[in-house]
Order: structure tokens, then C-alpha cells, then sequence
């Protein structure tokens, strides 16, 4: 405990003294990862990998205590600490900032409704459904808006997520050639949650949570790519295939289409020198061997095995759509209440449809559609919110077109990643509820604070483009233009 108080009491320290200098000196030279880019990436993977199965804490009458919470003050303190020196600012262009808050306040409401905590222990606590899938991903959003500026440290990030996806391709393959031995960290193997074990479900436990992590990773490679030149082009060009078979192992539906997604809109409108197709050719033929190979599991029926053509899942999905429509039928304009969509489910008497079996056999699983389940959950307003919330990071996407070089990492193609990203969370989110994973929810919500940042930046330092007469935008132009 003591070491851990005075890893906290360090941090803290380096913090006050990076903002006394370190921060100006790095912004005027440019040529080092700053504090708080460091800083995020590493939270974002412990997020993913260093949780309570590797290392916690318990005090009594206090929280758990782990690596990715003692991170995240230190990401807390840098927020307060920029609220002081000007660093953090909510003067302009702050939109979507006004719809994050009304959400949450949404969200607050519904739970002072229906309680903070779980109304039995085999529930999931609202509390941290809050947390892990809207608070903290909107905290990280306003922390990468206002410390994550340079191209350095958006570098910094991508390089995490690609090697992370890195580590994730390679675990995949242990997992899905059953070489437990080399996987790590070992908790990935209890079959204590034994739903996705047979499939390549990483540190998330849970394979289509995993495939979010490989295609994040596979998308941040393939931006990092343009600056590669020599030994390191070879190096990423190489790394970059583990990623497709690895795909497959996840024996995950969702993962495939997200795959899909993510080649069709890098093909469409990731601008290269070169033809894409003959960076694809290779990768598509590995996914080809690999598919003929395994094609009896590919096509299979079988839950378990990952298939197309399993069709339990989609019967567990109309189920959970007819109970959905019927909760929400009863309770539109308030939810039954944030994470009670479950205990709802599971104690009403009136309805009188089809049951998933999987709530049957265990009563902890969660709605297997995100906005669906805020839907049902918090009703007509959270929804409005958080499609708003959605809309709003698509037209600052749309409205950072000619705003940006025409190469770079913070070139326009950096639009298209984070686009990229996008499609990938919201098609997962199609088919699982991801409020109880802080990784798939804080990494799109990182991306949307570096773009509207870049365009927030564009405003202040008048770079928008010029009127059609030839003449600087007014005042009450520009105002109209970001709102």
C-alpha cells in the first residue's frame, strides 16, 4: 500500500512541475511525447489489460484500487490542474461538451429513479455502468481535445493501439491453437466465464470486445504506415497481416463485418500514392487460406463455433428486441432505469413473449444492442442525447475536410481513421452492450476529442477557409459555422 501512495505522491509531483515548464518548452520544441500523452496511452491499455484479474487492491470501506484507477486520477488531476492555468477551456466550440453533460444528467436522473447500486448482487451496479460507459469516456474525450495537440502525440496513441493490437493478434493465435501456456496475462484462460472461451476472447474476456481491440489496432497501423520508410515500412507492412487471420479467430460474426467495414472505407477514401488494391491483394489472400482452411467452423450452425451460419443468436436477439419494445412501450419517456434492463426483464409479469435462453441460464447478461438498451433503459430523452452525441462527431468528421494537410498523421487521412474507428464501435455495439468495457468506449470518444480539438484550434487560429468573395468569414459567420 505504502508503494503505491508514493507512486501516486511522484506522479503528482511531475504533473505541478510539468505544468511550471515542462508543457512550454515541449510545445515549442515539438520533438517529444508530452506528459499527458504518455500518460493516456498507458491508461488506455491498462484499461484493457492490467485490471482487478491482474492486480488490485482492496481497502476496507474504500474501492477497488487498480493500475488503470491510479492512471485515471492522475488524468483527473490534469484536468482540474488545466481548469487553473487555462489549459482545459470551455469558451468556444463546445457542443458537444453541453449534449455529453445533458446525457449524464440524464443519466444521474434515472439513477437517483432506480438507485446507484444493483438491487441484487447478480446485477451489474448502474453506478459503474455510468462510469466505464459514458463518464469516463466523456472525461477522456475533454482530456484529448485539450493536452492531445501535436502530431507527436497523436503518434504516441496510435503506436499504442497498434502494438497493443499487436499483443492481441498474437494472443488470438495461442488462444485459438490452445497454447494456453503462452497467453498472458493468464486470467484470459479461467473458464470461470466460459461463454466465449473457445473463441479468441483476449483480456476482455469476451471475443467481440477482442475484435474491437484487433481492428482499432489494425486501423491505427494502417495510418501509421505513410510515414514508414525502410526497415520500419517492412516491419508495420509485416505486423499489419497478423491482424487478418487473427480476425477469424475471434470466430465472431460482428468482428468479420467489422473487418469489412473497415477495408471498404479505407479502399473508398484513405487517400495513398499507390494502389490500394496491391496492399490488400496479400491480406485478403491470407484471409482467403485461412477461411478454405477452417471453412467446416466458418460455415457451422454451432453457437460455440463462431459460424455465419449460426442462426441461435439471431433468435436470441428478436427475443431480446420483443422484450425491449415491450419495456419500453411501458416506460417511454423515462427507461426502466440505467442497467435495469435486465432486472426488469427478469421480473415482469406481464410480458408474455420469448425469453432469450441466455437469460435463463445466467441472469447477469447484458442488452445485446447499445442503443436499444438506452432505449429501453433510459427512455425517449437518453436516446435523443445520445444519438445527438453521435450525430455531432460525424459533422465536426464532415467539417474538418479541407481543414487539414493533405498528408501527415494529422493530415486528412487522420479524418478517415477516426471514421474508421467510429464504424467499428457502432457496428459492435449493433450486437453487444458495451457499457461494462472502458477500452471499447474511451478509445472513439479519445479520437472524437483530437478531432474536435482540431477543429476547435482551426477556429481560434482563423484557418477556415475563406468566403466565396474572396473576404475573411465575419465574426457571426465563423460563431455559426462550429455551432
Amino acid at each position: 500500500m505504502y508503494i503505491q501512495i508514493a507512486l501516486i505522491i511522484i506522479a503528482l509531483v511531475a504533473i505541478i512541475l510539468w505544468f511550471g515548464g515542462g508543457y512550454k518548452q515541449a510545445q515549442a520544441k515539438d520533438d517529444r511525447f508530452s506528459l499527458p500523452a504518455i500518460l493516456l496511452g498507458a491508461w488506455v491499455i491498462a484499461g484493457a489489460v492490467f485490471g482487478v484479474g491482474v492486480f488490485v487492491l482492496r481497502p476496507a470501506g474504500l474501492f477497488d484500487i487498480t493500475i488503470e484507477r491510479l492512471l485515471f486520477s492522475v488524468i483527473l488531476f490534469f484536468l482540474v490542474a488545466g481548469l487553473f492555468t487555462g489549459k482545459v477551456r470551455f469558451q468556444t466550440n463546445r457542443t458537444i461538451e453541453i449534449t455529453m453533460g445533458i446525457f449524464a444528467l440524464v443519466c444521474i436522473l434515472s439513477m437517483m429513479r432506480v438507485g446507484f447500486v444493483a438491487v441484487s448482487p447478480e446485477f451489474v451496479s448502474p453506478w459503474f455502468v455510468f462510469i466505464t460507459g459514458y463518464l469516463f469516456p466523456f472525461l477522456i474525450f475533454i482530456f484529448a481535445k485539450n493536452y492531445i495537440v501535436s502530431e507527436k502525440d497523436v503518434t504516441l496513441i496510435l503506436q499504442a493501439l497498434f502494438y497493443f493490437g499487436i499483443y492481441l493478434s498474437i494472443m488470438a493465435f495461442f488462444e485459438y491453437a490452445n497454447l494456453r501456456q503462452f497467453v498472458f496475462p493468464a486470467y484470459i484462460n479461467d473458464p470461470a466465464s466460459p461463454l466465449h472461451l473457445d473463441r479468441a476472447r483476449g483480456p476482455f474476456l469476451n471475443s467481440a470486445f477482442n475484435g474491437v481491440g484487433i481492428l482499432i489496432g489494425l486501423i491505427s497501423g494502417l495510418h501509421l504506415l505513410q510515414k514508414k520508410t525502410g526497415f520500419a515500412k517492412v516491419f508495420y507492412q509485416a505486423a499489419l497481416l497478423l491482424f487478418f487471420p487473427a480476425v477469424f479467430f475471434t470466430l465472431t460474426r460482428s468482428v468479420y463485418l467489422g473487418l469489412l467495414i473497415t477495408l471498404f472505407i479505407f479502399l473508398g477514401w484513405y487517400k495513398t500514392s499507390f494502389s490500394k488494391w496491391k496492399l490488400i491483394a496479400l491480406p485478403l489472400a491470407i484471409v482467403l487460406i485461412v477461411g478454405i482452411a477452417n471453412s467446416p467452423r466458418l460455415l457451422s450452425t454451432d453457437r460455440r463455433e463462431g459460424g455465419v451460419a449460426q442462426r441461435e443468436e439471431v433468435s436470441i436477439r428478436v427475443a431480446l428486441l420483443n422484450q425491449s419494445y415491450f419495456l419500453f412501450s411501458e416506460h417511454p419517456l423515462t427507461g426502466v432505469g440505467l442497467a435495469q434492463f435486465i432486472p426488469a426483464a427478469s421480473s415482469s409479469q406481464r410480458y408474455k413473449g420469448p425469453v432469450p435462453f441466455i437469460i435463463e441460464e445466467s441472469r447477469t447478461t447484458f442488452q445485446h444492442n447499445h442503443l436499444l438498451g438506452i432505449a429501453t433503459e433510459l427512455g425517449i430523452p437518453g436516446l435523443l442525447a445520445y444519438l445527438a452525441l453521435i450525430f455531432l462527431t460525424m459533422r465536426r468528421l464532415l467539417q474538418l475536410a479541407g481543414k487539414l494537410p493533405d498528408t501527415g498523421i494529422m493530415g486528412n487521412n487522420l479524418r478517415i481513421t477516426i471514421f474508421a474507428i467510429w464504424c467499428v464501435y457502432l457496428n459492435n455495439n449493433l450486437f453487444v452492450e458495451p457499457s461494462n468495457n472502458i477500452f471499447v468506449n474511451a478509445v472513439p470518444f479519445l479520437f472524437a476529442g483530437i478531432a474536435d480539438g482540431l477543429y476547435t484550434r482551426s477556429l481560434e487560429s482563423g484557418l477556415l477557409s475563406p468566403s466565396p468573395a474572396g473576404r475573411p468569414q465575419s465574426r457571426m459567420r465563423m460563431i455559426k459555422s462550429h455551432v
